[in-house]
């Protein structure tokens, strides 16, 4: 799904993705982009932070479904948005207005990793922890046979954690395995999504039974007797 206000650079940028072959549902408006994702499936919302209606990242928010993907197109002075946007789940920026070309390459980028991530989960298969259950081939997670929904972006940074019980992984690290190169993300971005993983989860920051901060270092999952 395209989210663009602008209708010239919304053309240009359609013609680009669909110049590849994917299939783009375009939306000028923040409620067209609602009535999209009620009725359609995608892999993919990329999401422009000034909508006519509102800002991209309420977009975000409300169009936010399991296995899908999100990228918003943030200007130079959107700072302070960039960090409610890590809140409310942007899994990729970029600088808008974006080349149509850059656009294309970090798609085919978030697919690539996406086809990556499937073939290692088809390997590993389902992992428990406790009462916790991921399922890499479904990308489902249950906890006390209760699912907990998370975001693309959770459930690899949880999955990365849960492949390797007791080992500490620098926030360094995981950067770089669950975001890859990314230039607007930094080590505290880590710290925000370890916080909304612990509170879906269900696991107390002040006594935390399965993510454990290593002060000074990173995080590592708690092994379960």
């Amino acid at each position: 799904m395209l989210v663009i206000g602008d209708d010239e650079e919304r053309l240009h940028l359609r013609r680009a993705l669909s110049g590849e072959g994917w299939r783009v549902l375009p939306a000028g408006s923040g409620a067209q982009a609602r009535q999209i994702s009620g009725r359609e499936d995608f892999e993919i919302a990329v999401v422009d932070n000034r909508l006519p209606d509102e800002r991209g990242f309420q977009v975000i928010a409300g169009v936010q479904k399991p296995n899908v993907s999100t990228v918003a197109l943030l200007r130079d002075e959107d700072t302070m948005d960039r960090i409610v946007g890590i809140e409310l789940g942007a899994d990729y920026y970029m600088r808008s207005p974006v080349n149509p070309r850059e656009l294309v390459a970090r798609v085919k980028q978030i697919l690539r990793k996406r086809e990556i991530a499937g073939e290692l989960a088809g390997a590993s298969g389902r992992i428990h922890i406790g009462d916790l259950e991921i399922d890499p081939d479904r990308v489902e997670v249950n906890k006390g046979g209760q699912e907990i929904l998370l975001s693309p972006r959770e459930f690899k940074l949880l999955y990365t954690l849960a492949r390797s019980p007791g080992r500490v992984f620098p926030r360094g690290a995981l950067l770089r395995q669950v975001w890859g190169e990314d230039e607007y993300i930094d080590e505290r971005t880590v710290n925000v999504y370890v916080q909304r993983l612990r509170n879906k989860l269900g696991d107390n920051p002040s006594e935390p039974k399965l993510i454990e901060t290593v002060r000074g270092f990173g995080y590592r999952l708690v092994k379960q007797n």
